[in-house]
């Protein structure tokens, strides 16, 4: 008991927690979507304040690019799965956690069947797909959703809790146009927002758990680290949502990526197999590898040059009309969006995605 008490007394001395609230914690189970610079310092603090039972799943790899943020690896973990070395990290901080390591991609296959085991779930994901599904199996299993997304220097963050206020469909109800976000890789990310954003995300779990103060349901935080401002947004519930409304429409789980027109252009993709096809009987093709200059390029093809995302439109006049043009990124959603814009701005050459991007080839 003295063991537990000093441990955890910075928390038990809080009349807001004390003893009682502590108790629910260590029973509490929490699922964390994502490894990354928000899962970081979410599953460090949790772990750190005693949560029973966390989950984390992520099917990422550590790489060097990561470690500007997320807080959980080091340089010697390049290359490992993140999730299993975030159970080791977690496990050494605190070894009274039991940590479940899901090293696979979240889907509207498996979510339901995951979810079923945590009362809460931290939204730790970084593209709108996983956002939709993990709102969607929270309000099908009835579990609050706390999520939050961070951007160059600022960062968001809400609880969505369809018993209680509004989800995210409420706020977000059609979804953004592929690419119209751009992820950290693309635009840039200060790491500090990341931990700042999802330390006030474990706050929000912790409070939820224990029942301390006022919960962000029916609001949105924004936090502006550049100029060092915060701002509150309200979320009205909508009657009309066609998932937590009076008369829902939404009764499963959907493919999310047809729902964000991830394939919107998937009749212009071409598979890693028919491209090495073209490669060895070489085909006259032009490959355009999009690769900003913060991202690490991970292949090297014949008859190929580097064009950043932002310089896309400029090709419209320099592409060869008379040969196919493959577009090359890391996992397929540039190159269907450059696609996309170059048919918008008028070109008629052929072209084509390759299908999963290098990630996959």
């Amino acid at each position: 008991m003295q063991n537990f008490y000093e441990r955890y007394k910075s928390h038990i001395l809080l009349k807001e927690i004390g003893v009682t609230g502590h108790n629910h914690i260590k029973s509490s189970s929490v699922l964390i979507v994502g490894g990354g610079g928000l899962g970081s310092p979410l599953a460090l603090y949790l772990a750190a304040a005693g949560v029973g039972n966390i989950g984390i799943i992520d099917f990422d790899i550590v790489d060097v690019s990561n470690l500007q943020r997320q807080i959980l690896y080091n340089n010697n973990d390049v290359g490992k799965s993140k999730v299993e070395i975030a159970k080791e990290r977690i496990e050494k901080l605190n070894s009274e956690v039991k940590v479940n390591a899901y090293n696979e991609k979240l889907t509207n296959i498996n979510a339901l069947n995951i979810f079923k085991n945590y009362s809460i779930v931290a939204d730790a994901s970084d593209n709108f797909q996983t956002r939709y599904l993990i709102n969607d199996a929270c309000v099908l299993n009835g579990i609050p959703d706390i999520w939050a997304s961070v951007y160059r220097f600022e960062g968001q963050v809400s609880t969505f809790d369809a018993k209680k206020g509004a989800c995210y469909r409420c706020f977000h109800p059609i979804a953004p146009e592929p690419d119209s976000v751009p992820s950290c890789g693309e635009s840039g990310v200060i790491g500090a927002i990341t931990g700042i954003i999802g330390s006030i995300q474990a706050c929000e779990v912790l409070k939820i758990i224990t029942g301390a103060g006022t919960p962000l349901i029916g609001r949105l935080l924004y936090f502006d680290s550049l100029n060092m401002t915060t701002k509150e947004f309200k979320i009205k519930k909508d009657k009309n949502c066609s998932l937590c409304g009076t008369n829902s429409s939404i009764k499963k789980l959907q493919n999310y990526d047809e729902f964000c027109q991830i394939n919107k252009f998937s009749k212009n993709e071409i598979t890693p197999d028919e491209l090495k096809i073209k490669l060895k009987n070489k085909k006259k093709i032009k490959i355009i590898i999009i690769c900003d200059k913060n991202e690490k390029q991970d292949l090297v093809f014949p008859n190929s040059f580097t064009v950043s995302l932002n310089n896309i439109m400029f090709l419209k006049d320099k592409l060869n009309i008379n040969l196919e043009t493959i577009f090359v990124c890391k996992y397929g959603y540039k190159s269907i969006y450059a696609i996309q814009l170059l048919k918008e701005l008028g070109y008629k050459g052929k072209m084509y995605s390759l299908s999963g991007g290098t990630d996959k080839y």
